[in-house]
């Protein structure tokens, strides 16, 4: 039943999620929030996926990068307009952020992505970035308090991402088809 290969992915898991849950707090500091939010995420990413210290802050900072596209674009397209205009905007935020992370891991490791790996990668970002649709739509009409429905999300979205990561580019190893 639990194997050693079934409690590496929980482990994975709950490290990404619990990452994802304390990064969340950070958009209490306000503006600084939104720079800072995704630092857990890259350390913890280039902790898995790259072996030196060099590709490891190359990491942190490309996360960091795609963190803010992603978040401009959801800002940008999902602030206003329909419902499924701001369902849209989420899903393809969630999409380029699980991309951008996938292909910046990659790039640090110096090897060509494995497409299998990135392309799971960006769907479980775009899936996982629906809930923050849910967030915005629901505004203060939502069932939880803001910051539980934030570390919801945040929870969620990382902890799927960073098991794909995980997956496809664990310590440098390919990822076995």
């Amino acid at each position: 039943m639990w194997s050693p290969r079934n409690a590496s992915w929980v482990s994975a898991a709950l490290l990404f999620a619990v990452c994802g849950a304390a990064s969340s707090q950070l958009l209490n500091l306000n503006e600084w929030g939104t720079f800072l939010l995704p630092i857990p995420f890259g350390i913890l990413a280039a902790w898995f996926s790259v072996g030196s210290l060099a590709p490891g802050i190359a990491l942190v900072a490309l996360d960091a990068a795609v963190w803010q596209a992603a978040y401009r674009l959801a800002e940008r397209f999902g602030a206003g307009g329909p419902n499924l205009q701001r369902v849209a905007a989420m899903y393809l935020a969630g999409l380029v952020g699980g991309l951008g992370v996938s292909l910046a891991g990659a790039l640090c490791q110096r090897r060509a992505p494995e497409m299998r790996s990135v392309g799971i990668t960006a769907l479980a970002g775009g899936v996982c970035g629906l809930p923050f649709a849910w967030w915005l739509i629901a505004g203060n009409q939502a069932p939880l308090p803001e910051w539980a429905f934030s570390t919801l999300c945040f929870t969620l979205w990382q902890a799927a991402v960073g098991v794909c990561l995980w997956r496809g580019f664990r310590l440098g190893k390919p990822a076995a088809v």
